[in-house]
C-alpha cells in the first residue's frame, strides 16, 4: 500500500473526522475511588490523522507497552483528547504522522504523572513544529512516499512554546469540558505537574526498536 505524506501547507483543507473506536472522552467514567486515572490534553486538527505515543516510568524498551493517542482528521481547529491510565509518570516517546513518519523526542519531550481518580489535564499541546519537522526531514529524505509496512524515523524536540493553555481560564474550560463530555467529572480535573526531559535510545529498559 502507497501512503503519501500530507504537508502543513494543507493545514486549510477540511477532511471529515473519522470516529475513534477506543479511548474517546465520553467513554471514560472515573470517580475518586477509581484505581485509575486519566489524562486530558487540548490538540489542534490537522488534515490528517497523527498520533501521540508515550511509555510509563521510563520503560520504552522492546516488548515494552506503548500507550497511543490518535488524533483523527478534521476542518482546523482544536479538540480535547483523554484516555484512561494506571498510575505512574508518563513521557511522551514519539509523535507519529500517518502512520508512517515518525519523530523521536529524545532530544527534548515532556512527561506527567497521572494519579488514582484524577484527571490530569496537560494544557494545549501545539503539535504543529514537531509535525513541520517530520514533515521537512521527509522532504530532505525524499521519503515523502512510503510503501506497505516502511516507516520513516526522524527527531524533533519540544520548546517551551509548544505546552500552553495551562492557566485558571484554560483549567476551567477543562473541567467544563469534562462535566459535558466526560461523564460530569469536572471535579476530579487539575492540573497535571508537566516537566521536560530528554532519553537514550538504547541501553536496557530505553527506546530501541521504537526511537532509534
Amino acid at each position: 500500500m502507497k501512503k503519501t505524506i500530507l504537508l502543513a501547507a494543507l493545514a486549510m483543507l477540511c477532511i471529515p473526522a473519522t470516529g475513534s473506536a477506543q479511548k474517546r472522552p465520553e467513554a471514560i467514567r472515573l470517580s475518586p475511588k477509581s484505581d485509575q486515572g486519566a489524562v486530558l490534553i487540548r490538540v489542534p486538527i490537522q488534515p490528517f490523522t497523527y498520533a501521540l505515543q508515550f511509555s510509563k516510568n521510563g520503560k520504552s524498551g522492546f516488548l515494552s507497552r506503548v500507550y497511543i493517542m490518535k488524533i483523527d482528521a478534521a476542518a482546523p481547529g482544536y479538540r480535547y483528547i483523554a484516555r484512561t491510565l494506571s498510575p505512574g509518570r508518563y513521557r511522551l516517546d514519539n509523535v507519529w504522522q500517518q502512520g508512517a513518519w515518525t519523530a523521536c523526542m529524545e532530544q527534548g519531550t515532556f512527561e506527567f504523572t497521572i494519579e488514582p481518580g484524577k484527571i490530569a489535564y496537560l494544557g494545549t499541546f501545539e503539535v504543529d513544529g514537531v509535525l513541520r519537522e517530520i514533515q521537512s526531514q521527509a522532504v530532505e529524505r525524499g521519503k515523502t512516499v512510503v510503501y506497505g509496512t516502511d516507516y520513516m524515523q526522524g527527531q524533533a524536540k519540544i520548546s517551551d512554546e509548544m505546552v500552553t493553555g495551562r492557566d485558571p481560564a484554560d483549567l476551567a474550560e477543562a473541567r467544563r469540558f469534562a462535566d459535558s463530555s466526560m461523564n460530569g467529572s469536572g471535579a476530579l480535573v487539575a492540573l497535571a505537574d508537566v516537566g521536560g526531559t530528554s532519553f537514550k535510545t538504547s541501553g536496557f529498559n530505553k527506546s530501541i526498536k521504537i526511537c532509534g
